[in-house]
């Protein structure tokens, strides 16, 4: 579903011609959420081995959250997400161990470089027109959206807040349902 679609569906569904100029605000405000509470592999990015600079790395604009960091050389050690106080407390000696958010950048205890996988932000339509969500789960979208507007005129959001919740639930136990080896059992 590309963006000019969504405003369209939007109306429609809403049933009023008074709001049209408050349905990318509505769009906005479902993106912003989706990007609170969404983590999905669709989401993930690389991020390749990184100096640590006064026990720091900042990420691009982009990035929401880390999924998985360790230094570079101990991939069979993930880092341990922490308090800031406890990894500015842990010093920085040694290889990292642990991280915190530090503002927008992310603050490693020991010495090194650090890399792993992180999450980026979803794409906004209002700039790409379509991206990865609006092709997959055109849903979580539209019943956001309707959740938003719901709440802007006083309605009852619940049904659209049910409906916006299953969508999200189905697509994060589609990410997590991913087929592993088979397993032979005697019988």
């Amino acid at each position: 579903m590309t963006y000019a679609q969504l405003l369209a569906k939007v109306a429609q569904w809403m049933s009023r011609d008074d709001l049209t100029a408050r349905i990318p605000d509505f769009i906005e405000l479902t993106e912003e959420r989706l990007n609170r509470h969404l983590r999905v592999r669709q989401m993930e990015t690389a991020m390749p081995a990184t100096a640590l600079t006064d026990g720091l790395i900042t990420p691009a604009s982009d990035v929401i959250d880390a999924k998985v960091l360790w230094a570079t050389g101990y991939e069979t050690t993930p880092l341990a997400a922490q308090s800031l106080e406890s990894v500015i407390s842990s010093g920085s000696y040694g290889p990292p161990s642990m991280y915190a958010w530090e503002g927008s950048s992310l603050r490693v205890d020991g010495v090194g470089s650090v890399q792993g996988v992180l999450y980026v932000r979803i794409p906004a339509l209002s700039t790409a027109s379509t991206n990865w969500l609006s092709e997959q789960a055109p849903s979580l979208y539209l019943f956001g959206a309707l959740f938003e507007a719901a709440q802007y005129v006083g309605d009852d959001p619940s049904l659209w807040q049910e409906r916006f919740d299953q969508a999200l639930s189905d697509l994060q136990g589609n990410d997590q349902r991913r087929p592993g080896p088979l397993v032979a059992r005697p019988r």
